[in-house]
């Protein structure tokens, strides 16, 4: 009996390896620069992402685990790209004296990582850090550092740098990538790191991540990397929504037309969800709440979302009612039905009928990167150039591909695809696991 090959990358121009990949917010942006001669594979631990993964036609390794793969594995091994967003749940304790204390210890652990000229060194490096931070308390801390691994063995032992670096988490991490710059100018590449906000480009929600892009370029590395230029109005509490700058003609959601210094209004929730939500609606979330229902957060339907994370569930949906005084009225008989998956989906820039798979769909769509921010900060790592417009609407649009039909004579009876558990509660020490919600 032959068996089928593991997932492998093909070779391409632009041939991405995506660590900690999630449920694809990254690798759909690249499906639909196929044609720039972008390809990728994931490398994500969770067996239900994996599930969500598979469902729309993503190639993902077939070793789950970040830290049991490196450059040189035939499955990754023409990747000229590292992409990933490792977790960070050690550092996202705000102000704690712990998160501090990881944040040290990665800051010191990634030096020790840097500036090895031979493969031999960095052999014992890496042998000598993975001990240390496998002891630690909280084990996720070495996650972080993976990346750096990934990227000083593609360089010594592969002898083939990554030509383009992307690197994202919460803002928290952002001291991390400032780190990982000077380390990789060090390494021969041009790098930078920076806090961008998703509702910039597009996303109906509001999201802060830490980016890191980084271009091997030996002889200029301390040239300017280019970050993508906000198209969309930055929300802010209290502000009014900018009138469009261009008829977008047919009204179709995530389609940006913009000259010079000009940005569209953000894009709102009911934008985002017109489809489903006809009528004006508050959202009410639990973010950033601490658990205190008197600071729970309130956004008009005209606003973009709070932040998304694995708790979207959580936030309530009532009629947008005002009193005479303009303030928001909330009748607790009146609840809304809650975020379906495919309307958090949506709120997070996912194509409407992504297929999302397991009874935890929630924690995939909170873990992931926003497919349209994605495709801003892939096209100027990767062309230096503002995305093509062509490329919203391709992405709006997208639809996972049918499956092959039956080969069998008399026609099969229908088939779902039961829900897949998550396997995240069973990570190896030295795993890989999904993305943690953003903090």
């Amino acid at each position: 009996m032959t068996h089928p090959s593991p997932p492998s990358l093909p070779p391409a121009k632009f041939a991405i390896v995506d660590l900690f990949a999630g449920p694809g917010g990254l690798d759909i942006a690249a499906t639909i620069m196929k044609d720039e001669g972008v390809e990728s594979i994931g490398v994500e631990w969770d067996d239900a992402t994996r599930a969500t993964r598979a469902a729309a036609g993503l190639l993902t390794t077939e070793v789950k685990d970040v830290a049991a793969l490196g450059p040189c594995d035939p499955s990754v091994v023409e990747a000229t790209v590292l992409t990933g967003g490792p977790p960070c749940q050690s550092f996202s304790v705000a102000g704690s004296r712990k998160g501090h204390k990881a944040l040290d210890d990665v800051l010191r652990l990634a030096t020790r990582l840097a500036d090895h000229e031979d493969e031999a060194s960095f052999d014992v490096a890496w042998k000598e850090v993975k001990a240390e931070t496998d002891a630690m308390s909280d084990d996720r801390t070495g996650f972080v550092l993976q990346p750096l691994r990934w990227i000083m063995e593609a360089k010594l032992k592969r002898r083939r740098p990554y030509e383009v670096i992307v690197l994202e988490q919460v803002p928290t991490v952002l001291p991390v990538w400032k780190h990982f710059v000077d380390i990789l100018r060090r390494t021969g590449y041009a790098a930078e790191a920076h806090v961008l906000h998703t509702e910039d480009f597009g996303v109906p929600q509001t999201r802060r991540r830490a980016v890191l892009i980084a271009q091997f370029d030996p002889g200029n590395v301390h040239r300017k990397v280019r970050f993508p230029k906000a198209t969309h109005q930055r929300y802010r509490k209290g502000a009014e929504r900018l009138p469009s700058a261009h008829d977008r003609g047919d009204g179709s959601l995530f389609d940006t037309s913009y000259t010079g210094d000009d940005v569209e209004p953000w894009v709102s929730m009911g934008d985002a969800l017109r489809a489903t939500r006809t009528t004006e609606f508050v959202m009410v979330s639990n973010y950033g709440s601490g658990g205190d229902p008197k600071n729970r957060g309130r956004r008009e339907s005209g606003e973009p979302a709070p932040t998304v994370t694995g708790k979207v569930r959580r936030n309530r949906l009532y009629p947008l009612r005002k009193n005479s005084s303009g303030e928001i009225v909330i009748r607790p008989e009146e609840e809304l039905d809650r975020l379906s998956p495919e309307e958090a989906g949506l709120l997070q820039s996912f194509p409407a009928e992504y297929p999302w798979r397991s009874t935890d769909v929630a924690q995939q769509i909170g873990n992931a990167i926003p497919p349209r921010l994605s495709l801003h900060i892939l096209s100027m790592a990767l062309l230096r150039e503002p995305p093509q417009e062509k490329w919203y609407t391709l992405l709006k649009e997208w639809r996972p591909k049918a499956a092959p039909p039956a080969t069998v004579r008399r026609p099969a009876r229908p088939q779902t695809s039961p829900p897949v558990p998550s396997s995240a509660s069973g990570r190896p020490r030295t795993g890989a696991p999904a993305k943690i919600s953003a903090k």
